[in-house]
């Protein structure tokens, strides 16, 4: 008798899980579709598998939904990456270099640009779980990164990283504005002169 009810208890988890996680990826996706766009600093903090902290910067984040970012971390760590809608660009003063990719495999590789967009497609290779009230947890089919997104007020202040590597990208949003008017020029980059290109596209 054990073994039959542990089976339908099993059973009655497995049917019920998908709901949950439909529910929740839904109730996300709702959060961010009422953020038209953002703007806000930044801390970050990078940390190893086994507790050592890697890294500590700051810097800005602004979102224009869909599809456009624009991440600018502050010196001695400078760099810009921007994220235009077909193209996302990565530009790293201290080597002179921007490396260049299409956005869409870039979105496949990188849960954070989950953030940009409403589109069920660019969703579907991504299972959402609500950790805790407020709290998201993404993780892609592959596995190969997970990340975890904190709300106050229905207001995005924390994102968390979890890379395959082991390392945890952690990051604290202050100064939130949400739907602030933004201009188009946020959202497109011109080479310097004298950088080197790597187009991955």
């Amino acid at each position: 008798m054990l073994k039959v009810v542990s089976t339908l208890f099993a059973a009655t988890l497995l049917n019920a899980a998908p709901a949950v996680a439909a529910d929740a990826k839904q109730e996300l996706q709702q959060k961010l579709e009422s953020m038209q766009s953002l703007q806000a600093n930044f801390s970050q903090q990078v940390t190893a598998d086994n507790g050592d902290v890697l890294q500590q910067l700051t810097g800005e984040l602004t979102i224009q939904r869909p599809n456009k970012m624009r991440w600018k971390t502050n010196p001695p760590d400078d760099t810009l990456m921007i994220a235009s809608g077909d193209t996302v660009w990565y530009y790293n003063p201290f080597v002179e270099q921007v490396t260049i990719y299409q956005q869409q495999d870039a979105t496949a590789n990188s849960p954070m640009l989950l953030l940009l967009t409403g589109s069920d497609e660019q969703w579907q290779g991504y299972q959402v779980t609500e950790s805790a009230p407020n709290e998201y947890h993404i993780v892609s089919d592959t596995a190969e990164s997970e990340l975890n997104l904190g709300f106050t007020n229905d207001m995005l202040t924390d994102i968390e990283l979890q890379q395959q590597g082991g390392d945890t990208i952690t990051l604290e949003l202050t100064d939130v504005a949400v739907n602030p008017s933004l201009e188009r020029q946020l959202f497109t980059f011109d080479v310097p002169d004298g950088v080197d290109v790597d187009d991955q596209r």
